[in-house]
């Protein structure tokens, strides 16, 4: 029996808020997706503060890692799956951020290739950071999901109870007020950059 994983989200889900122990007791993460571009969503993670505000960096501790990776790949099957066109971008500004998606998605690369299309942002310093073998935390992780339908159900209601297609766990989101039912089809546009 797989556990559930509880989360709090803003109806557009533009922020999530969950919990997890860094060893030193509970802390409260929240990540947020940014539009970038018009088709684009940085995602970003910090602690909560106990002012209940953002703190830019996040502490990686050993005790939670698992946890919060596993997390975070929860959070993006959820956010496209209400936002299936949107592609999230997965670059960190700090080094253990970065370091945080790379690891996120090498662990999890395998169940998410069936459901996401995984690229290389690449830019024009793409070429100059492998020529010179400059840090790979600077390159960006892009996720969309692959092309079919989606079909997604969001009862009215002030929590969510899902199961990850990902991982078969079960997955409660708070939600400040109720949600459409949808279905869209995902295609190949836009595409990648």
């Amino acid at each position: 029996m797989s556990s559930c994983t509880a989360m709090k989200a803003l109806p557009d889900f533009s922020a999530f808020q969950f919990t997890c122990d860094n060893g030193t007791g509970p802390t409260t993460r929240e990540v947020r997706f940014r539009q970038k571009t018009p088709d684009i969503y940085n995602l970003d993670i910090g602690d909560i503060s106990e002012e209940n505000e953002l703190r830019r960096g996040h502490r990686n501790e050993n005790k939670d890692i698992n946890f919060l990776m596993t997390t975070l790949i929860l959070i993006i099957e959820l956010y496209t799956e209400k936002y299936p066109t949107r592609i999230v971008r997965l670059k960190g500004d700090t080094t253990e951020k970065a370091r945080l998606y790379r690891k996120t998605l090498d662990k999890h690369v395998s169940a998410m290739s069936s459901f996401f299309e995984i690229n290389l942002e690449k830019d024009r310093n793409f070429f100059r950071v492998l020529r010179h073998r400059e840090s790979l935390d600077n390159i960006a992780f892009l996720v969309r999901r692959k092309p079919g339908w989606s079909f997604t159900i969001h009862t009215l209601q002030t929590n969510r109870c899902s199961r990850s297609q990902l991982f078969d766990r079960a997955v409660t989101v708070e939600i400040q007020r109720s949600i459409e039912i949808g279905f869209e089809m995902v295609d190949h546009h836009p595409q990648m950059p």
